[in-house]
Parts: C-alpha cells; structure tokens; sequence
C-alpha cells in the first residue's frame, strides 16, 4: 500500500494538468483513487457515499464503516483555497458525530478531530501538501488516518489523538520564549513577591515592590529572548470578521501618523511620572485612572491630533490598535505582551480571548470582552509599548 500511494504522488507531482483540475476532475483523478489505495470500495456507495446530504448542505464524501459515518472528505478544485470553507464542514462533523474530517483541494489536505476540545480552529491536528512535501514525510501517516481497516476497528482514531497531542505539546513548547518573555515584561505577583522574600532571607530586610520591578526593568534587555519566532505549526491563516463591529476608516489617522511614526508626542517627551517609566513592565491594573469611566458612554477620542467619534468603548480600542500596527507594522506583535494578571489581552489566537477581534493587517486579535476602565488601561498599555503617555488619550464620555 505504501509504495502504491508513494507511486501516485510522485506520478501526480509530474502531471503538467494537475493545476487545471476543476472539482470534478480533483475528486475522480485525486481522491477517489487515493482512497481506493487505502482499500475503499469507492464503487460501494455504503462505504464511499458520494455527495453525503447533511441537511441543506451536502459533503463530497462519507467514508462509512457498519453502516455509520466515520469520515467526511470534503473536496475543493485544485488551488481552491480552503480558509472559507472550514468552520462549516467542521460544524457539520460535530453536529453529525463523525471522528474525522478531511479538507482538501487534491494538493492540501487539512485534518480535523471532532472530538477535541475548543473551537473549530482548535480542532485542526495535521496538514499535508503532496506537492511541496515529500512522500516519506506524510504516507506512513495518511495510511494511519484513512486506510479502511484502520477506520473500522478504531485505530485511526488514536492516530489522530496521538496526532492531536503532540500538535498541542508542540505548539505549547513554541510559546515557551514568549511566555518568558512575558513574565519578565510584566512581573506577576508570584514572581516579585518571591524575589522580595528572597532577598529578605539574605540580608532580613523586606525590599517593596517598586524596588524588585525597577530592578527587573532595568536589566530587562539581558534576560529577554530576542528570537520568540516560532517553528510549529499553527492553523491556516484565518479572516476572522466580528459580527456587529464597526470597521473605522484610518485614513484620516495615517497621514499624521506617517508624519509621526515612531517619534513620541511633545506630551510623551515631557518628564514622565516614575508610573509612566514603569508602564511598560507594569500590569495593567496598576495604572491608575484619573477618572473612573464606569456607567459612562463614549463620545469621541483625541489622539496625535485627531478626534474621532466612536459608538462604543470597544470601538476605542481596536482603533487604537489597527493605527499602531499601521504605523508599527515590524514591532506590532510585542503587544502580545500585555496582559492583566495573566489574562492575556491579545493573541494570534482568538480562541484564547474570550471575544476575539483581528486588528487589520495583522495575524493578532485583541480582547473585547471589557469593561470601559480596563479599556481605557489597556489603550494606556497600548499608547505605553509605542512610546507614548496616557496623557496622549482624550476621552469625551459622558
């Protein structure tokens, strides 16, 4: 079986039409003679049922064992992109209770485990391109996944789990610099505290709080990890769109900000209060309000000489951000960073906020799911990282 399936890849890799494949041709020339190499009766409609009706939708294949769906394969035309059509085929897995289901296009092939934990997203446990790839690296696997003895007595399932964690681990592992990098940035309770009674163990005097951060600020540069790239793989890009925002026009913003770009305001090079210095290592929380915004609704910000009218405190913030990533396109992802007592406020994944949106032009999404204080703390996070004071920020609410 594997030297077959190493065969026909290696065959379809030299095949000058595989590129021109509409969906037709990718199903008949690509999938359904993959799958006869996994040993499916692809003329038995009771193991392979073609066009599978799952209420008003119907998927290109159920691979179906004893009468039950076990897999659903969903195929698109050679260089379809998949991005769009993921969240519904992953949906219809759950809603109908398959184990597995495939997106491919005949060249990529995107795994899902339905059972797993999380969002749609999340479920994705393992990718493959016939083309770019070669054989060695995925058919030992793709045999584990799809072929038929496999699926019907279990074994594909645990190959996927199996797949599925070292996926997480992985991925885990990745986030290790950045997750270092983060606690040194912002010292959490834990961390300080330990230092301060450390020290008072060595010399019997407390040192306050104050003291152990701008220690740490101090000699952040040397204890930082300055390569946090990361080699696993994540998730296919993503276009998340949140329903009901508002997507604001910068271009009123970005001429002034071209003009500025990473030159601090006349406020921000004034003499900074010691809070301003230590905003930049310093949870949110502690940044103090000169007001408190609660009960109050936004009308309009000022920023870099330019007010804008907002409808919501929301609407503020995820401004803010697509003008910092506009004019700060290289440095943009050190606000993966800020965070509230470990709770983080942005993320390339939305899954890990609570209410997710993507700031334009980036990979990164930002919390929304926030009271009008903690948005205001975290726009002064913002303003903090691009070297900017929170005295910058006008608010008009009322």
């Amino acid at each position: 079986m594997k030297k077959q399936i190493t065969s026909f890849i290696d065959e379809l890799k030299s095949n000058k039409k595989l590129a021109a494949f509409d969906e037709a041709s990718t199903k008949q020339a690509v999938v359904l003679r993959l799958l006869s190499f996994l040993g499916w009766d692809i003329f038995n409609v009771e193991e392979v049922y073609p066009d599978f009706a799952v209420g008003t939708a119907n998927v290109s294949y159920a691979l179906r064992t004893g009468n039950t769906n076990k897999i659903f394969v969903e195929v698109k035309k050679v260089q379809k992109k998949l991005d769009d059509h993921q969240k519904d085929l992953v949906n219809i897995g759950t809603r109908e209770g398959v184990n597995l289901v495939v997106l491919t296009n005949g060249i990529t092939w995107w795994f899902y485990l339905i059972a797993a934990s999380g969002s749609w997203q999340q479920k994705l446990f393992y990718t493959i391109d016939i083309v770019k790839q070669k054989p060695e690296a995925f058919v030992s696997q793709l045999i584990n996944l799809l072929d038929k003895e496999k699926v019907d007595n279990g074994k594909s399932l645990t190959a996927a789990k199996t797949l599925f964690q070292e996926k997480k681990q992985k991925l885990a592992a990745d986030f290790l610099p950045e997750a270092w990098n983060q606690i040194l940035s912002q010292p959490n309770k834990i961390f300080v505290e330990l230092l301060s009674e450390t020290t008072e163990k060595l010399c019997r005097y407390k040192v306050d709080t104050k003291t152990v951060e701008e220690f740490l600020h101090k000699r952040l540069n040397n204890w930082l990890i300055k390569d946090t790239s990361r080699s696993g793989a994540a998730p296919p890009a993503i276009t998340v769109e949140t329903e009901g925002t508002q997507i604001l026009d910068l271009d009123k913003l970005l001429p002034s900000a071209k003009q500025s770009e990473k030159r601090p305001s006349a406020a921000s090079s004034k003499a900074s209060s010691s809070t301003d210095k230590l905003l930049a290592t310093t949870d949110i929380e502690t940044i103090k309000l000169a007001e408190t915004y609660k009960d109050k609704f936004i009308n309009a910000f000022s920023f870099n000489g330019n007010t804008f009218k907002v409808q919501s405190w929301v609407e503020m913030l995820t401004t803010l951000c697509d003008y910092f990533a506009s004019t700060n396109q290289k440095d943009f992802e050190k606000v993966l960073w800020i965070s509230n007592d470990q709770k983080a406020r942005f993320s390339r994944y939305g899954d890990q906020l609570r209410i997710p949106e993507k700031v334009k032009k980036t990979d990164i999404y930002v919390e929304t799911k926030l009271s009008p204080d903690e948005v205001v703390r975290t726009s002064a996070k913002l303003l903090a990282e691009f070297g900017y004071s929170k005295d910058d920020l006008e608010i008009d609410a009322a």
